[in-house]
């Protein structure tokens, strides 16, 4: 019985932080310009400063390593486009959507929060790593999976890709875990002053992000594609996290960077995808269902994937 408060204790924080954001939003203490402004804080300030100093204070051979990251990689392909090769029937401005909703981890909003309650600020290093890697596989995939049904035309083709490099050469969580890298690679170390200014501005990454997380659901968008939503849960919540699993066992990867691995995979699809959607011609309402629908439902999942790391792997 102690195991499953335990479980309790790791999981529910962070959707009490997620609930309070939901309060929060819908009493109009956080209006939708101040939830914007809670998110672009994270992403492009308390979030690159968090990841930089976890990657640059841990060693690399803590982290998944190059096979573990493609083998993720490779995952995420397979089953992304394996969900839009079976979703045909869905139509042009669906059918990426589906793909990128089920393939897609809300790794630093939820996914770090998770795995930092489940085994502590050690594991934020080997997650730093994980996440500047995805971030390029993710951005990459949905120009894919968003493009593909419209048949985009050359020239406005390789215009979106050029945006898409920028996008991923810019991105600030790929800075700061790439730089993080780097330091640690060479044995970089920082002045204290230093150090203790990013983990004060890094403190406030996690809570800001679940506050904006639940400032953003909007419970009226999932009533339209329930049925559709809850397919998309039980595979990006239950589905992917599992091949990700099995795939890294069988590379021979086990202990903390195998479970933190499987946790930020089982967090919900980004809100990010939402925005990838309006501006690549896709179905922005159903995007936003199975935003909704994966952050309510993995309340269960992630409680249940931690359950299973405690009694069967």
């Amino acid at each position: 019985m102690s195991e499953i408060f335990e479980i309790v204790d790791i999981v529910l924080p962070v959707f009490v932080i997620i609930g309070i954001g939901y309060w929060l939003g819908t009493i109009g203490f956080i209006s939708s310009e101040a939830n914007s402004f809670l998110s672009r804080l994270v992403y492009y300030v308390a979030g690159p400063a968090l990841l930089f100093r976890s990657a640059q204070q841990s060693s690399l051979s803590d982290s998944i390593g190059p096979v573990g990251l493609f083998a993720v990689a490779v995952v995420s392909l397979v089953l992304a486009f394996g969900v839009y090769f079976f979703s045909a029937r869905a139509g042009p401005s669906r059918r990426g959507v589906l793909a990128q909703g089920a393939s897609r981890s809300n790794m630093v909003f939820v996914g770090l929060p998770i795995v930092v309650n489940a085994f502590g600020d050690e594991a934020l290093g080997p997650a730093a790593v994980l996440i500047g890697f995805m971030v390029v596989v993710y951005n990459l995939l949905a120009v894919m999976l968003l493009t593909l049904p419209h048949k985009a035309d050359d020239r406005g083709l390789r215009s979106l890709w050029g945006r898409t490099f920028l996008e991923i050469v810019r991105n600030p969580l790929i800075i700061g875990s790439g730089a993080g890298i780097l330091c640690s690679a060479a044995g970089i170390g920082l002045p204290v002053s230093v150090d203790r200014s990013l983990d004060m501005v890094g403190r406030i990454a996690m809570p800001l992000a679940l506050l904006s997380v639940g400032a953003g659901l909007d419970f009226g968008r999932l009533r339209t594609d329930l049925g559709l939503s809850a397919v998309m849960c039980f595979i990006k919540l239950v589905v992917y996290p599992g091949l990700v699993c099995g795939c890294l066992v069988l590379c021979g990867i086990s202990g903390v960077e195998l479970k933190s691995t499987v946790l930020i995979i089982a967090a919900p699809t980004a809100v990010v995808s939402c925005i990838m959607a309006r501006e690549l011609k896709g179905d922005e309402q159903l995007a936003a269902a199975i935003v909704i629908g994966t952050t309510v439902a993995s309340l269960v999942t992630i409680s249940g994937w931690l359950v299973f790391f405690r009694f069967g792997l």
